[in-house]
C-alpha cells in the first residue's frame, strides 16, 4: 500500500462525513505533504520516556518553590527533608498539566496497529505520572468552596501550622482575667472570714466584761465625773481598806472633780451564773470590817455614794440616804466613840486622847458650823478637821473628810434639786 492510496481516501471519508459534494480537484499530488506528516504506528509505539523526564527535571529546576514563613524560632525550621512533598506536590501538578493536551482526539491509528501496543503505553505513562495533591490546589479548592479570600487561606493555614502563635496574647489575657478574679474572690472572702471571727470575738469580749463587770447604776445620788468598780469578793478587811487608802496616793483625776467607787459582790439571785452586782451599805460595811450601830444602819437605805473628791490630796467622802433621820442622828451619835478607827486608813486616824495640861483627855466630835449648816467635826492636835458628818437634809447623810469637799457635795446636789 502507497502513501497516495492511504491518504485520499481518508479525506474522501472526512468531506463524505460533513455531507459535502464538492468534486475532488484535479491537483491531487499536493496532497502529499499532509500525509507524510502523519506518525507511522511504530513512531507512536515507541514514544521515548526518557526525554519526558528530563523535561519534568528541568521545569523543576525553573520552578521555584514559594518559601514557607516560620514565625518560630530557628531550630524549629524544617529542614531539607520535609519540603519533598512538596517537590512532589510541583511534579503531578506538572504531570497533571502534561496530561491534559492527551485528552485530545489521538490522530488515528493505522490498521496495522495491533491492539496490545495500547495497554503496554498506558502502563509505561502510569509508572511515569503518579496523581498528587498541591498546596496551591488545596488552596484554590478551599478558597473556592467555603469563598474566602487567598489571604485568609494563607492565613489559617499558618495557624494550623504554628500552633496559632497569633492567638497567644489574647488567650494570656483570659488567663489573666481568670486569675485576677480567683485572687479577688479568694481575696474577698478571706476578708469576709476575719471581719467575721472580728465580730464573734468582740461579741464574746463585751459578754465577758457583762458578766464580770455590771455597768453603774444609772441614778447616781451625786454626779460624778468618773465611775471605777471595786470588787469585794474574795478580799479580807485589811486588803480592802488598804487598795482603798492606796487609791488616795494616785492621780484619779483632773482638780476639783469627783471619782465614784462602785462596790460590788457577786450574786446568783439572778440567774444560774454568778453575776457582778452593786454592794448595799450594810455589805460595804461588814466588807471593811466597820461596826456601825444596827440603829444607823436600819435608819438608811441600801444605796450610797462613796468616792474621792480632788483637792489637794484625794479626800475620800460618803452620801447616804436616810429614811429615819431620827434614828440615823442617833446612831451617829453612838457611832462618834469608834468612828474615826473604823474608817481609817481610808480616812486619816488620829489619836483616840488628848493632852490637856498634861492629862489625857478623851477625843471627841465637836459641834461647828459649816456654809451655815450644822456639822459634828473631829479635829487632830493642829486643829485641823480630820472628819465630819452633817445633815443638809433630813434625807441625806454626809460623811467626808476635807471642808472642800462639803461645798462641792452641797453644790452638786443644789444642781440635782435634792436640797
Amino acid at each position: 500500500m502507497t502513501e497516495d492510496e492511504t491518504t485520499v481516501p481518508a479525506e474522501g471519508n472526512n468531506k463524505e462525513s460533513n455531507g459535502q459534494n464538492v468534486p475532488q480537484p484535479a491537483s491531487v499530488p499536493a496532497v502529499a505533504p499532509v500525509v507524510a506528516a502523519v506518525p507511522t504506528p511504530a513512531q507512536v509505539t515507541e514514544f521515548p520516556a526518557q526525554p519526558e523526564k528530563e523535561n519534568f527535571a528541568k521545569i523543576l529546576e525553573e520552578v521555584k518553590l514559594p518559601e514557607r514563613r516560620n514565625f518560630k524560632a530557628g531550630a524549629d525550621i524544617p529542614t531539607a527533608p520535609t519540603d519533598l512533598p512538596e517537590a512532589a506536590i510541583l511534579e503531578e501538578h506538572i504531570i497533571k498539566k502534561a496530561e491534559v493536551p492527551a485528552q485530545n482526539p489521538q490522530p488515528a491509528q493505522p490498521a496495522n496497529a495491533t491492539p496490545e501496543s495500547e495497554p503496554q503505553n498506558v502502563e509505561r505513562s502510569s509508572s511515569i505520572v503518579s496523581p498528587l495533591r498541591t498546596l496551591k490546589d488545596d488552596l484554590q479548592t478551599v478558597v473556592r468552596e467555603q469563598k474566602i479570600s487567598l489571604v485568609h487561606a494563607v492565613t489559617l493555614e499558618q495557624e494550623k501550622k504554628h500552633g496559632q502563635e497569633h492567638l497567644a496574647p489574647e488567650q494570656q489575657e483570659i488567663k489573666t482575667r481568670r486569675t485576677r478574679r480567683t485572687v479577688g474572690a479568694i481575696f474577698a472572702s478571706g476578708i469576709f472570714v476575719l471581719l467575721g471571727a472580728a465580730a464573734l470575738y468582740g461579741v464574746f469580749f463585751v459578754i465577758q466584761q457583762q458578766q464580770s463587770i455590771p455597768p453603774a447604776p444609772q441614778a447616781s445620788i451625786l454626779f460624778a465625773e468618773k465611775t471605777v468598780t471595786f470588787p469585794l469578793d474574795g478580799q479580807t478587811p485589811g486588803n480592802l481598806k488598804a487598795t482603798l487608802a492606796q487609791a488616795r496616793t494616785q492621780q484619779l483625776g483632773a482638780l476639783g472633780s469627783i471619782i465614784r467607787v462602785v462596790p460590788t459582790i457577786m450574786s446568783t439571785t439572778t440567774g444560774s451564773t454568778p453575776q457582778a452586782q452593786p454592794a448595799t451599805l450594810a455589805q460595804f460595811f461588814s466588807a471593811l470590817g466597820m461596826n456601825p450601830p444596827q440603829e444607823l444602819v436600819d435608819a438608811t437605805g441600801p444605796d450610797f455614794f462613796f468616792g474621792f473628791h480632788v483637792v489637794d490630796t484625794n479626800a475620800p467622802l460618803l452620801v447616804i440616804p436616810v429614811t429615819s433621820y431620827d434614828h440615823a442622828f442617833a446612831g451617829m451619835l453612838a457611832w462618834e466613840p469608834t468612828m474615826d478607827s473604823d474608817l481609817s486608813p481610808i480616812f486619816t486616824q488620829v489619836s483616840m486622847t488628848i493632852a490637856t495640861s498634861g492629862i489625857p483627855v478623851e477625843r471627841t466630835f465637836q459641834d461647828a458650823v459649816m456654809r451655815n449648816y450644822d456639822v459634828r467635826e473631829l479635829t487632830d492636835d493642829s486643829g485641823n478637821i480630820v472628819l465630819y458628818y452633817s445633815f443638809p437634809t433630813p434625807d441625806i447623810l454626809v460623811i467626808a473628810q476635807s471642808p472642800y469637799s462639803f461645798t462641792e457635795i452641797l453644790s452638786r446636789l443644789q444642781a440635782q434639786r435634792e436640797l
